[in-house]
Order: C-alpha cells, then structure tokens, then sequence
C-alpha cells in the first residue's frame, strides 16, 4: 500500500479481522431517560438511563486483499460483534467493541494502491472500551 496519513487499525467485523488506515473514526452513543414518579410526597420525579443506542462511523484507506474482507462483512444481513483497535498514532491505546448493523458503506479507488472507503453502521448496545494491559 502505498503510504498514507492516518493510525493503523484493526477491525473485526464478525469473524473477519481487516487491516486498514483510518482518517476519521466516530462512535456516538446516546440513552434515553426515563422518568420515574416517586411517590414521597415530594412532588419531583426522577430520572432513570434507558436503552443505549448510536453509531460508528470510519473512513480511512484500505488494500484490495482487507477490502475483500470488508466487503463479506457488508453483504451480510444481520447485526456483527465488532471490535477496533487503533494500533498506533494515539496516546489512547485499546480497543472498542460492541454490536453493529451496518448501513452505509462507500468505496472508491485512486492512482495510488488503495482504496478509500466509509464505513458507517447502528450500535444497539453500549461501545465498551478496554484498555490495552502494559
């Protein structure tokens, strides 16, 4: 691959664990709150977290060899375990995972050996991050 700016990273997708250059990576979660009406005579409600729900958003550059693997991981029709690991390029060393239906995915090719892609897709549980053990 020819060089380009960006951290190493390791996705898996399912069973498949692709190489690729990341440019940009997002992961947005949100929870929605309940109220819960206390009955003490206080007169105020409380508020309890809900589901947890978001979105994983990559975009990067990829060989033709990882954009095989990602490219199974896209035809499938179900919901995968994924786990990201920014492997160099930040002072953040570990991994993120969870559970991600893919729902939009972008690829285009240039001039120099590789191609760039977006890979966006919906979060049904919480992302957990586990640090990485020196």
């Amino acid at each position: 691959m020819a060089f380009v700016q960006g951290f190493l990273t390791e996705l898996e997708l399912d069973s498949n664990v692709i190489t690729l250059v990341t440019a940009d990576v997002t992961f947005s979660e949100s929870k929605t709150v309940l109220d819960k009406s206390v009955m003490d005579g206080s007169g105020f409600a409380k508020s309890i977290p809900g589901m947890v729900s978001g979105s994983l958003n990559i975009n990067g550059h990829i060989d033709q060899a990882n954009l095989n693997l990602l490219e199974a991981s896209w035809a499938k029709d179900i919901a995968v375990i994924f786990r990201l690991t920014i492997n160099e390029g930040l002072a953040t060393d570990g991994s993120w995972s969870g559970i991600v239906t893919l729902d939009s995915f972008s690829r285009e090719t240039a001039a120099d050996s590789n191609w760039a892609f977006t890979l966006s897709g919906s979060t049904s549980t919480a992302t957990i991050f586990t640090p990485s053990i020196p």
